[in-house]
């Protein structure tokens, strides 16, 4: 029964268990990035390199979609943990939106 109260309060963490979640959550945005950036500087070096003849695909498209859904995942998150300050605590909540922050200043100087 999709009423049953006891199903619903399995599906969400304890909130003990968020900021943990919260944090791994981070690692793998900030992973993710990590990512895109390297496809980004593949793409400059591939760029370099048409100079001197080499074969170049110039298709900037997949890599602007890799970045837009970068920056909604960031920006969902960041959501998230704002409407559970409370549970995050008064410690971890400004080092988390400095690593947001982060995240999306490295994506946009890049």
């Amino acid at each position: 029964n999709p009423r049953d109260p006891q199903l619903k309060a399995e599906t969400k963490p304890p909130e003990s268990e968020l900021p943990t979640l919260i944090l791994e959550a981070v690692k793998e945005l900030e992973a993710a990035k990590q990512q895109v950036l390297k496809r980004i500087q593949i793409w400059k070096r591939q760029q370099q390199l048409a100079g001197n003849g080499a074969v170049f695909e110039e298709s900037l498209a997949p890599l602007q979609k890799r970045c837009e859904s970068l920056v909604e995942v960031h920006f969902q998150l960041q959501q998230q943990v704002m409407a559970a300050s409370a549970e995050v605590g008064p410690e971890l909540l400004p080092r988390l939106l400095e690593r947001f922050n982060e995240v999306l200043s490295s994506l946009v100087k890049r």
